[in-house]
């Protein structure tokens, strides 16, 4: 499934750790969904990136680590 962006673009969801840590390194953050077992990866500005679950958690769970 693809996600529009603010620009209207199509874009591909993140599928790897290493893509969810890019964008946290420039300043992105994971946060809570609407439902509670959900995450979302929002990037510097706070315009949502869509991320695969499993990617989001993989992310959290080595920045914790670290």
């Amino acid at each position: 499934m693809l996600a529009v962006t603010e620009k209207h673009q199509r874009t591909a969801p993140l599928t790897k750790k290493v893509q969810v840590a890019d964008v946290l390194k420039a300043g992105g953050r994971i946060v809570p969904g609407a439902r509670g077992d959900l995450l979302r990866l929002l990037n510097q500005s706070g315009l949502e990136i869509p991320a695969w679950q499993t990617a989001l958690r993989a992310a959290q769970g080595a920045r914790s680590k670290a």
